[in-house]
């Protein structure tokens, strides 16, 4: 029984002596392996970025982490997939934002008659589809088109309606 006792003992010492649920803590974003100093961190869906103590990174699977299945991991990655997911939307909804505010600016120079002459004549004319719908986009923002019109002035299926586009090259004047 004595060696029995001291063989557990033994065990216990060299594995640092933490149970899984005392060895990885979890810490805000993160879990730290309290033996080791790596961290844990989610930065991409269903992926944990491994940060170890010598500042080495690596990329594993979330059913590769040492902790996977453990109340701490379900805990975690719940935790953590809602973080990352309202980061995501949080990001989309900056870019969003973004976008609208250079369109806006685009525009600026021309009220709401002149701009949708202006789309007017660019569907007219056959300008780019996607330069009419960045027009489209600020006429619908601005309450001239509604939502339900825009695909039939722009003359698409509904389905195909972006507003959310960004242009990749500054807007030429479109000719009157």
């Amino acid at each position: 029984m004595f060696l029995i006792t001291v063989g557990m003992a033994f065990t216990v010492a060299c594995s640092g002596g933490k149970s899984e649920d005392e060895r990885y803590v979890y810490e805000g974003d993160k879990i730290v392996d309290e033996v080791t100093g790596d961290e844990f961190y989610m930065e991409e869906d269903d992926v944990i970025t491994v940060k170890h103590a010598d500042g080495t990174t690596e990329k594993l699977a979330i059913d590769e982490t040492p902790f996977y299945e453990s109340a701490l991991s379900e805990e975690y990655i719940q935790s953590l997939e809602a973080r990352y997911f309202e980061r995501k939307e949080s990001l989309l909804a900056e870019k969003k934002e973004k976008l609208k505010e250079a369109r806006r600016s685009r525009y600026a120079e021309f009220s709401d008659d002149e701009l949708l002459e202006r789309f007017r004549q660019a569907h007219k004319d056959g300008l780019d589809m996607t330069r009419q719908m960045d027009m489209m986009a600020e006429l619908v923002e601005r309450d001239i088109v509604s939502d339900e019109e825009a695909p039939d002035l722009l003359e698409i299926d509904p389905k195909m309606m972006d507003l959310e586009i960004e242009l990749e090259e500054p807007i030429e004047e479109v000719e009157n």
